[in-house]
Protein backbone atom coordinates (compact mmCIF):
# COMPACT_ATOMS: atom_id res chain seq x y z
CA UNK A 1 0.00 0.00 0.00
CA UNK A 2 1.46 3.85 -1.06
CA UNK A 3 2.31 5.34 2.25
CA UNK A 4 2.50 8.88 3.15
CA UNK A 5 5.01 11.34 5.50
CA UNK A 6 3.05 14.13 7.53
CA UNK A 7 4.56 17.42 6.45
CA UNK A 8 4.80 19.22 9.85
CA UNK A 9 4.37 22.83 10.90
CA UNK A 10 3.79 25.80 7.95
CA UNK A 11 7.16 25.59 6.43
CA UNK A 12 7.10 29.53 5.91
CA UNK A 13 6.24 30.75 9.28
CA UNK A 14 6.49 27.10 11.70
CA UNK A 15 2.53 28.27 12.88
CA UNK A 16 0.96 24.54 13.57
CA UNK A 17 -3.19 26.72 13.09
CA UNK A 18 -3.86 25.71 10.14
CA UNK A 19 -6.98 25.79 8.31
CA UNK A 20 -8.30 22.95 5.20
CA UNK A 21 -9.39 24.24 2.35
CA UNK A 22 -8.70 21.46 -0.75
CA UNK A 23 -8.87 17.94 -0.83
CA UNK A 24 -6.87 16.72 -4.11
CA UNK A 25 -7.06 13.26 -5.49
CA UNK A 26 -3.47 12.48 -6.59
CA UNK A 27 -3.08 11.43 -10.38
CA UNK A 28 0.41 9.63 -11.46
CA UNK A 29 -1.20 7.73 -14.03
CA UNK A 30 0.67 8.97 -16.89
CA UNK A 31 4.07 7.41 -15.14
CA UNK A 32 2.14 3.91 -15.25
CA UNK A 33 4.70 2.39 -17.91
CA UNK A 34 7.57 4.34 -16.38
CA UNK A 35 7.64 4.11 -12.78
CA UNK A 36 4.65 1.82 -11.37
CA UNK A 37 5.53 2.35 -7.94
CA UNK A 38 5.04 6.50 -8.33
CA UNK A 39 2.05 5.36 -10.11
CA UNK A 40 0.30 3.69 -7.78
CA UNK A 41 -0.27 6.50 -5.51
CA UNK A 42 -2.86 7.48 -8.20
CA UNK A 43 -6.06 7.71 -6.38
CA UNK A 44 -5.24 8.43 -3.04
CA UNK A 45 -6.71 12.04 -1.47
CA UNK A 46 -4.36 14.42 0.34
CA UNK A 47 -5.56 17.81 2.15
CA UNK A 48 -4.20 21.25 1.51
CA UNK A 49 -4.43 23.57 4.37
CA UNK A 50 -3.69 27.23 5.20
CA UNK A 51 -1.53 28.38 7.48
CA UNK A 52 -3.62 30.99 9.83
CA UNK A 53 -0.35 33.07 10.75
CA UNK A 54 1.06 33.80 7.32
CA UNK A 55 -1.23 32.29 4.51
CA UNK A 56 0.69 29.73 2.90
CA UNK A 57 -0.62 26.57 1.90
CA UNK A 58 1.02 23.12 1.72
CA UNK A 59 -0.12 19.24 1.91
CA UNK A 60 -0.95 17.61 5.02
CA UNK A 61 1.20 14.69 3.75
CA UNK A 62 3.67 14.16 0.75
CA UNK A 63 4.17 10.09 -0.37
CA UNK A 64 7.23 8.22 1.40
CA UNK A 65 8.42 6.89 -1.63
CA UNK A 66 12.45 7.44 -2.32
CA UNK A 67 12.94 9.94 -4.28
CA UNK A 68 9.88 11.13 -5.12
CA UNK A 69 9.90 14.39 -6.29
CA UNK A 70 13.14 12.91 -8.34
CA UNK A 71 10.95 10.70 -10.06
CA UNK A 72 8.34 12.71 -10.85
CA UNK A 73 10.38 15.23 -12.59
CA UNK A 74 11.87 12.50 -14.75
CA UNK A 75 9.96 13.81 -17.33
CA UNK A 76 11.06 12.35 -20.98
CA UNK A 77 9.99 15.11 -23.72
CA UNK A 78 11.29 14.89 -27.19
CA UNK A 79 14.03 16.58 -29.13
CA UNK A 80 11.25 18.62 -30.97
CA UNK A 81 9.32 19.20 -28.05
CA UNK A 82 12.65 20.77 -25.82
CA UNK A 83 13.57 22.83 -29.47
CA UNK A 84 10.43 24.04 -29.61
CA UNK A 85 9.94 25.29 -26.69
CA UNK A 86 13.27 27.21 -26.46
CA UNK A 87 12.20 28.81 -29.84
CA UNK A 88 8.66 30.08 -27.92
CA UNK A 89 8.16 33.61 -27.49
CA UNK A 90 4.90 32.92 -24.84
CA UNK A 91 6.91 33.40 -21.97
CA UNK A 92 8.55 36.39 -23.14
CA UNK A 93 5.95 38.92 -21.39
CA UNK A 94 7.07 37.00 -18.40
CA UNK A 95 11.05 36.80 -18.93
CA UNK A 96 10.78 40.71 -20.27
CA UNK A 97 9.65 42.15 -17.30
CA UNK A 98 11.94 40.24 -14.86
CA UNK A 99 14.83 41.54 -16.97
CA UNK A 100 13.71 45.45 -17.31
CA UNK A 101 13.34 45.25 -13.32
CA UNK A 102 16.32 43.68 -12.79
CA UNK A 103 18.31 46.07 -15.30
CA UNK A 104 17.01 48.70 -13.00
CA UNK A 105 18.30 47.45 -9.95
CA UNK A 106 21.67 46.09 -11.11
CA UNK A 107 23.87 48.84 -12.82
CA UNK A 108 26.89 47.39 -12.14
CA UNK A 109 29.01 46.09 -15.62
CA UNK A 110 29.88 43.77 -16.22
CA UNK A 111 27.17 41.70 -14.03
CA UNK A 112 26.76 38.34 -13.59
CA UNK A 113 23.16 36.08 -13.69
CA UNK A 114 22.31 32.76 -12.61
CA UNK A 115 19.05 31.60 -13.86
CA UNK A 116 17.43 28.61 -11.53
CA UNK A 117 16.09 26.10 -13.64
CA UNK A 118 16.82 27.45 -16.78
CA UNK A 119 14.42 24.66 -19.08
CA UNK A 120 15.21 24.63 -22.04
CA UNK A 121 17.71 28.09 -21.57
CA UNK A 122 15.63 30.81 -23.89
CA UNK A 123 15.43 32.92 -20.81
CA UNK A 124 19.25 32.88 -20.76
CA UNK A 125 19.69 33.77 -24.51
CA UNK A 126 17.34 36.83 -23.55
CA UNK A 127 19.54 37.96 -20.90
CA UNK A 128 22.47 37.35 -22.90
CA UNK A 129 21.22 39.67 -25.63
CA UNK A 130 20.24 42.05 -22.09
CA UNK A 131 24.19 42.63 -21.36
CA UNK A 132 24.15 40.20 -18.80
CA UNK A 133 26.74 37.31 -18.20
CA UNK A 134 24.91 34.12 -17.83
CA UNK A 135 24.81 30.96 -16.35
CA UNK A 136 21.96 28.35 -15.98
CA UNK A 137 21.18 25.44 -13.88
CA UNK A 138 18.79 22.74 -14.85
CA UNK A 139 17.91 19.35 -13.36
CA UNK A 140 16.50 17.59 -16.52
CA UNK A 141 19.01 16.08 -18.91
CA UNK A 142 17.51 16.84 -21.95
CA UNK A 143 16.65 20.29 -21.57
CA UNK A 144 19.71 21.31 -19.21
CA UNK A 145 21.95 19.76 -22.99
CA UNK A 146 19.65 21.71 -25.38
CA UNK A 147 20.24 25.13 -23.31
CA UNK A 148 23.94 24.84 -23.14
CA UNK A 149 24.02 23.74 -26.96
CA UNK A 150 21.74 26.98 -27.93
CA UNK A 151 22.85 29.46 -25.84
CA UNK A 152 27.01 28.64 -25.25
CA UNK A 153 26.65 29.17 -21.52
CA UNK A 154 27.44 27.35 -18.96
CA UNK A 155 24.74 24.98 -17.39
CA UNK A 156 24.84 22.93 -14.71
CA UNK A 157 23.11 19.43 -13.64
CA UNK A 158 22.71 20.73 -10.04
CA UNK A 159 19.20 20.78 -8.28
CA UNK A 160 18.40 24.23 -6.62
CA UNK A 161 19.21 22.76 -2.95
CA UNK A 162 22.91 22.00 -4.30
CA UNK A 163 23.17 25.76 -5.77
CA UNK A 164 26.52 25.97 -3.08
CA UNK A 165 28.71 24.12 -4.97
CA UNK A 166 29.09 26.35 -7.79
CA UNK A 167 31.43 28.40 -5.37
CA UNK A 168 31.06 31.64 -6.27
CA UNK A 169 28.46 34.26 -6.40
CA UNK A 170 25.94 36.63 -8.85
CA UNK A 171 24.77 40.00 -9.25
CA UNK A 172 21.03 38.34 -9.67
CA UNK A 173 19.52 35.16 -9.62
CA UNK A 174 16.53 34.45 -10.96
CA UNK A 175 13.39 31.68 -10.38
CA UNK A 176 10.87 31.84 -12.64
CA UNK A 177 7.97 28.81 -12.07
CA UNK A 178 10.79 26.68 -9.72
CA UNK A 179 9.98 27.61 -5.93
CA UNK A 180 6.46 26.07 -6.27
CA UNK A 181 8.10 22.82 -7.17
CA UNK A 182 9.64 22.33 -3.70
CA UNK A 183 8.83 21.63 -0.26
CA UNK A 184 10.28 23.58 2.46
CA UNK A 185 10.83 26.87 0.28
CA UNK A 186 12.49 28.90 3.16
CA UNK A 187 15.44 26.18 3.40
CA UNK A 188 16.15 27.13 -0.57
CA UNK A 189 15.52 30.47 -0.41
CA UNK A 190 18.39 30.49 2.53
CA UNK A 191 20.66 28.15 -0.35
CA UNK A 192 20.29 31.39 -2.48
CA UNK A 193 20.77 33.76 -0.64
CA UNK A 194 24.40 32.22 -0.28
CA UNK A 195 25.01 32.77 -4.04
CA UNK A 196 23.46 36.25 -4.46
CA UNK A 197 26.12 38.88 -3.47
CA UNK A 198 25.81 40.73 -0.93
CA UNK A 199 23.26 43.67 -2.19
CA UNK A 200 22.22 41.93 -5.37
CA UNK A 201 19.41 40.70 -5.89
CA UNK A 202 16.54 37.73 -6.32
CA UNK A 203 13.63 37.25 -9.23
CA UNK A 204 11.14 34.86 -8.22
CA UNK A 205 7.75 34.10 -9.68
CA UNK A 206 4.89 31.93 -8.41
CA UNK A 207 1.73 30.89 -9.04
CA UNK A 208 -0.85 33.25 -6.68
CA UNK A 209 -2.31 30.39 -4.41
CA UNK A 210 -5.24 32.28 -3.15
CA UNK A 211 -6.65 33.63 -6.31
CA UNK A 212 -5.69 30.38 -8.13
CA UNK A 213 -7.97 28.52 -6.20
CA UNK A 214 -10.69 31.24 -6.91
CA UNK A 215 -10.02 30.86 -10.57
CA UNK A 216 -10.69 26.86 -10.35
CA UNK A 217 -13.63 27.06 -7.61
CA UNK A 218 -15.38 29.62 -10.34
CA UNK A 219 -14.22 27.27 -13.32
CA UNK A 220 -16.03 24.73 -11.52
CA UNK A 221 -19.08 26.41 -10.62
CA UNK A 222 -20.00 27.48 -14.30
CA UNK A 223 -18.63 23.91 -15.84
CA UNK A 224 -20.93 20.90 -15.34
CA UNK A 225 -18.63 18.16 -14.81
CA UNK A 226 -15.73 20.14 -13.88
CA UNK A 227 -13.75 19.29 -10.89
CA UNK A 228 -11.47 22.29 -9.09
CA UNK A 229 -7.96 21.16 -9.16
CA UNK A 230 -5.22 22.75 -7.56
CA UNK A 231 -2.10 20.93 -8.79
CA UNK A 232 -3.70 17.52 -7.69
CA UNK A 233 -0.01 15.60 -8.37
CA UNK A 234 1.53 17.59 -6.00
CA UNK A 235 3.45 19.45 -9.05
CA UNK A 236 3.12 22.83 -7.20
CA UNK A 237 3.67 21.83 -3.07
CA UNK A 238 4.17 25.10 -2.34
CA UNK A 239 1.58 27.98 -2.22
CA UNK A 240 1.93 31.29 -1.75
CA UNK A 241 0.22 34.00 -0.69
CA UNK A 242 1.57 37.82 -1.42
CA UNK A 243 2.30 37.53 2.29
CA UNK A 244 3.78 34.18 2.67
CA UNK A 245 6.39 34.96 -0.45
CA UNK A 246 7.43 38.55 1.30
CA UNK A 247 7.52 36.76 4.54
CA UNK A 248 9.50 33.67 2.49
CA UNK A 249 12.12 35.84 1.38
CA UNK A 250 12.56 37.82 4.93
CA UNK A 251 13.30 34.84 6.57
CA UNK A 252 15.90 34.03 3.76
CA UNK A 253 18.20 37.18 3.87
CA UNK A 254 16.04 38.96 1.77
CA UNK A 255 15.10 42.93 2.00
CA UNK A 256 14.01 45.62 0.16
CA UNK A 257 11.12 43.33 -1.43
CA UNK A 258 8.39 44.31 -3.77
CA UNK A 259 5.83 41.53 -4.61
CA UNK A 260 3.68 42.25 -7.77
CA UNK A 261 1.56 41.05 -9.90
CA UNK A 262 3.35 38.61 -12.71
CA UNK A 263 3.08 39.28 -16.51
CA UNK A 264 1.00 36.40 -18.59
CA UNK A 265 1.78 33.82 -20.37
CA UNK A 266 0.57 34.14 -24.11
CA UNK A 267 -0.18 30.99 -25.71
CA UNK A 268 1.19 30.66 -28.83
CA UNK A 269 -1.42 30.82 -32.31
CA UNK A 270 -3.89 32.54 -29.52
CA UNK A 271 -3.55 36.36 -30.20
CA UNK A 272 -6.86 36.69 -28.54
CA UNK A 273 -6.00 35.47 -25.42
CA UNK A 274 -2.78 36.83 -25.28
CA UNK A 275 -4.54 40.39 -25.60
CA UNK A 276 -6.92 39.62 -23.36
CA UNK A 277 -4.37 38.44 -20.58
CA UNK A 278 -1.73 41.21 -21.23
CA UNK A 279 -4.35 43.60 -20.81
CA UNK A 280 -6.20 42.15 -17.11
CA UNK A 281 -2.18 42.27 -16.31
CA UNK A 282 -1.89 46.13 -17.13
CA UNK A 283 -5.32 46.87 -15.30
CA UNK A 284 -4.36 44.77 -12.40
CA UNK A 285 -1.18 46.47 -11.94
CA UNK A 286 -2.25 49.88 -11.72
CA UNK A 287 -5.44 48.84 -9.20
CA UNK A 288 -4.33 49.63 -5.78
CA UNK A 289 -3.42 46.18 -3.68
CA UNK A 290 -4.24 44.33 -7.25
CA UNK A 291 -1.98 42.02 -5.86
CA UNK A 292 -4.51 40.38 -3.40
CA UNK A 293 -6.82 40.54 -5.97
CA UNK A 294 -8.26 37.49 -7.90
CA UNK A 295 -6.85 38.75 -11.25
CA UNK A 296 -3.16 38.29 -9.67
CA UNK A 297 -3.06 34.87 -11.10
CA UNK A 298 0.58 34.49 -10.34
CA UNK A 299 3.05 36.81 -8.47
CA UNK A 300 6.20 38.36 -9.27
CA UNK A 301 8.92 39.10 -6.27
CA UNK A 302 11.93 41.04 -6.33
CA UNK A 303 14.33 41.42 -3.23
CA UNK A 304 17.97 42.34 -2.73
CA UNK A 305 20.40 40.31 -0.64
CA UNK A 306 20.95 41.84 3.08
CA UNK A 307 24.57 43.02 3.28
CA UNK A 308 25.51 40.41 6.17
CA UNK A 309 27.84 37.34 6.56
CA UNK A 310 26.40 34.24 4.56
CA UNK A 311 27.24 31.96 7.15
CA UNK A 312 24.77 33.56 9.55
CA UNK A 313 22.02 33.19 7.06
CA UNK A 314 19.76 30.04 7.61
CA UNK A 315 16.31 28.90 7.18
CA UNK A 316 13.79 30.35 10.07
CA UNK A 317 12.38 26.73 10.10
CA UNK A 318 13.51 23.41 9.56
Amino acid sequence: MPTFLPTGPCWICGGSSRRPFHQAALDFSAWREQDPDLAAYSGEKIWLWRCRACGFAQPDRIPALPRFFERMYDQRWSDEWVAAEFESAYKDAIFGRILAALGERVRSTPRTLLDVGCHAGRFLRLAGASGWTAEGTEINERTAAHAAASTGVPVHRLSAERLGELGRRFDAVTLTDVVEHIPRPVALLSTVRRVVADGGWVAVKVPCGPAQLAKETWRARLRRGYRATIADNLVHISHFSPRALRSALERAGFDDIAVEIAAPECPPGAPVAAFARLGLYHVGRRVPAGVHTPIALHLQAFARARRTTVSAIAPSVP
